[in-house]
């Protein structure tokens, strides 16, 4: 009977009967009471949710000048769906020194953010390496953030890009399957050839020599420089592999077989998987009666088997696919001792789920072409995020080695970086499949290091970060009373406190761009006073993640053609800082309003000093938003002037303070609001909410804009704010018939596209007089499916 044990609960038996074939017995997967060690440890160490980040850029290559584009993806890395709980997200440019050029904190929504870095002065032409983590991240030992190489090129340095020369001296590896070389037993060995620069040499032959150099066996190598071969070795004879490369014979010696111990073999035969543990005639005595376990996990769940030697060599399982986890399989053999001795990972594309575009129309407009993209089987009415890059149908500057399936399936379980690793998940058929495997054949043992699981599980020593929190301590029991004023994501809050009160905190914050904390003391005989207050602050700087620093550079070297007399960008980056600031204010009031109106009934209307001037007392307002007011004498009459509340009289709140006498509202100052809220339903009110109702809400700071030596706040610098995301800014290039604007130019970046009802997404583009142009297209919808794919747009 098959148990699958999922750590967030109870051990429990969900699976059917399913057959395991040893050659001398049959064992089934369950949890047996020498193996409690193992599950206790696994669990302890899987038991903090882990999460995972993927990043897609518009480009790998990038001009000075240019704007590096990305969107990010938050993901539970158990179940591979977009992640609700995370808000803090830290995203950074080094150089190749690990000196960080750039970084900021950007706000996750629904588990997506985007953002952008302009490639300005701080920049010169070179390799960078792009990060995106969260805090929470540093806890593990796995690499669950996202890291990716980009360069950059300066045209005022260099007119031609060099090619560099490295040595023709080869890195050659090879892998035992499981990770022991057993003598006088078949043995099958991964191969791994590299250059300096940790790419894989494609297309070398190799001969594997005995020590007489007689030649026993051939291979090989893949386009990544990866193969295997199977041999059976004596334990006394040296053996090793020549490989003739650039002219020039390279000669690598194996490691002596061991002479007793275990190896592995895994076949895949494509609904099922088949495990071969084997030993050899020296070794099988000492095995016998021994209990040894073969656990199978994904980092998050666990199955675990029994494994017993007879009189054979070898004992063998199969495994149905339906029995394997979806993704990354991690295969462990343990001994009597609860040792880790062999380890295969193996990859199950079953259960992954990819959509794909459909039709995409076209619509020539006057300067531009309107796209219409077409989506195969996505749910409009569950969240979903595309990214779609749209670069020249000749480009080169789109390189990346992930896509958002491999770096959330693949890359999170295996130590090294995987060159192109989007390979094996675009375009998936039996080849492909055949050569992951041969991949992780050659990748050892997984991330998950079983000293750290048994000995050092996750401790929560960094903090899961939801906003900015700040934390004030009180020294004047005078004030029982503080007044938080608004910024552009939160509301006006009051603290109040009692005697024995010394501190009160503020969570989830969200300030943005610079902006401050406005504080105000209200004393025991309500007097609003400035106060002096002193506030600490988390997180307050971004923190750094010095973990798995090293990544792989881009493949292909770069290569233009510049004419220094002529600027290959024909707008200067000065330019488009100036217009940046101005598109950060328009962006940030409208998402306060879209936030603000989540929360209410009716409608909101944020007010700036525009509409402040405009409205020069409460009655105009009104009038202008269809009430009738009368003033007569003291009496202010407000009625509904038209609709299905004409004649009815709305009540009114001001900072959520009923008010009861209108006769006050004749005086009230417009300069001090903030926003105002109409509920025409008067929903959430009862019966006396028949008229409808009216919200304002004030910030009594603005009085004092203008002279700050009489105001009544403190105002406090937050050392950290969140980044608003600015609007793609596409250069402007100087031709776009050269060379280098074919294979290195920007025509769009769309970080946050939106299936519509209609099953499509809509925008426009500028084709600059091209035929074609080809579309990068990542996200993810339908609550756990992803898309990763090109397509190229042909024009009349």
């Amino acid at each position: 009977m098959l148990r699958k044990i999922i750590f967030k609960s109870c051990f429990s038996e969900i699976g059917a009967v399913t057959c395991f074939l040893f050659l001398t017995s049959l064992a089934s997967f369950s949890q047996k009471a020498n193996s409690n060690d193992i599950v206790e440890s696994f669990e302890a160490y899987s038991d903090l949710p882990r999460e995972l980040v993927y990043a897609h850029l518009n480009k790998s290559v990038y001009v000075k000048g240019e704007t590096i584009g990305f969107t990010t993806y938050i993901f539970d890395k158990s179940d591979k769906r977009l992640s609700k709980l995370t808000t803090n997200l830290y995203c950074s440019i080094s150089d190749e020194t690990g000196k960080i050029i750039k970084n900021k904190l950007v706000l996750v929504n629904e588990g997506v953010a985007n953002g952008s870095f302009f490639v300005d002065s701080l920049f010169t032409s070179g390799n960078y390496v792009f990060k995106a983590y969260t805090n929470w991240m540093k806890n593990f030992n796995e690499q669950n953030f996202y890291m990716q190489s980009v360069k950059v090129i300066d045209p005022e340095i260099e007119s031609n890009v060099v090619p560099k020369v490295i040595s023709s001296k080869l890195d050659a590896q090879f892998l035992p399957e499981g990770g022991h070389f057993l003598a006088d037993t078949e043995n099958t060995i991964g191969v791994v050839i590299k250059d300096e620069l940790g790419f894989g040499i494609p297309n070398l032959e190799c001969q594997l020599l005995n020590d007489e150099d007689k030649v026993i066996n051939i291979f090989k190598t893949n386009q990544f420089g990866i193969s295997k071969f199977s041999f059976v070795p004596d334990g006394i004879k040296q053996y090793k592999v020549s490989i003739n490369f650039g002219g020039a014979k390279q000669i690598f010696n194996i490691d002596t077989a061991e002479l007793s111990g275990l190896t592995m073999a895994l076949s895949d035969l494509y609904d099922k998987v088949v495990i071969r543990i084997s030993t050899n005639k020296s070794t099988i005595k000492s095995l016998r009666n021994k209990q040894y376990k073969l656990m199978i996990h994904n980092g998050s769940e666990i199955k675990t088997s029994e494994v017993k030697f007879g009189k054979d060599l070898s004992v063998t399982q199969y495994i149905n696919y339906q029995d394997l986890f979806t993704g990354i399989n991690i295969f462990t053999v343990f001994n009597e001792n609860n040792k880790p001795v062999l380890e295969r990972l193996f990859f199950n594309h079953d259960g992954i789920n990819v959509i794909q575009t459909d039709e995409i129309s076209l619509n020539k407009l006057s300067d531009s072409t309107m796209v219409s993209v077409n989506f195969k089987d996505v749910d409009v009415d569950v969240f979903n995020n595309f990214g779609i890059s749209v670069l020249p149908e000749e480009t080169k500057a789109y390189n990346h080695h992930h896509n958002i399936i491999s770096s959330t399936y693949l890359q999170p379980y295996v130590k090294g970086f995987i060159e192109s690793a989007s390979y094996y998940f675009t375009d998936i058929n039996r080849r492909k499949q055949h050569e992951l495997d041969n991949l992780l054949l050659t990748q050892g043992w997984s991330s998950y290091d079983w000293n750290f699981i048994f000995n050092n599980p996750p401790k929560m020593l960094y903090e899961f970060e939801n906003g900015i929190r700040f934390k004030a301590n009180v020294n004047s029991a005078k004030t029982l009373k503080y007044v938080l004023y608004p910024t552009a994501y939160n509301d006006l809050e009051i603290f109040e406190l009692n005697d024995k009160t010394e501190i009160f905190e503020k969570k989830s914050l969200f300030p943005f761009d610079g902006e401050t904390i406005r504080l105000s003391e209200i004393t025991k005989n309500d007097i609003v006073t400035k106060g002096s207050i002193y506030l600490q602050f988390s997180p307050s700087k971004i923190p750094n993640i010095e973990k798995y620093t090293k990544t792989l550079p881009l493949k292909e070297n770069v290569y233009f053609d510049s004419n220094l007399l002529q600027p290959l960008l024909a707008s200067s980056w000065t330019e488009f800082e100036q217009l940046d600031e101005v598109l950060i204010e328009v962006n940030k009031t409208q998402e306060r309003i879209e936030k603000l109106q989540k929360s209410i009934y009716g409608t909101v209307d944020v007010f700036d000093d525009s509409k402040r001037r405009m409205n020069f007392d409460f009655a105009s307002y009104l009038r202008s938003n269809g009430y009738q007011v009368n003033q007569i004498n003291n009496d202010f009459i407000i009625t509904r002037r038209y609709g299905g509340f004409r004649g009815r009289t709305p009540i009114i709140y001001i900072d959520r303070r009923l008010i009861l006498d209108n006769a006050e509202l004749m005086f009230f100052r417009m300069d001090l609001v903030d926003y105002v809220i109409i509920n025409d339903s008067g929903l959430g009110e009862g019966f006396r909410g028949a008229g409808g109702v009216i919200e304002i809400f004030t910030d009594p700071t603005l009085a004092y804009k203008d002279n700050p030596e009489l105001s009544t706040f403190q105002e406090i610098d937050i050392p950290l704010t969140f980044t608003t995301p600015s609007r793609f800014y596409v250069p402007k290039y100087s031709s776009y018939l050269s060379r280098f604007y074919n294979e290195y130019g920007v025509i769009q970046w769309f970080p946050k596209m939106k299936v519509d009802k209609n099953g499509r997404i809509l925008f426009k583009i500028e084709s600059h007089g091209k035929s074609s142009v080809k579309l990068f297209i990542e996200g993810t919808a339908n609550n756990g499916s992803f898309i990763s794919e090109t397509r190229i747009l042909q024009f009349e």
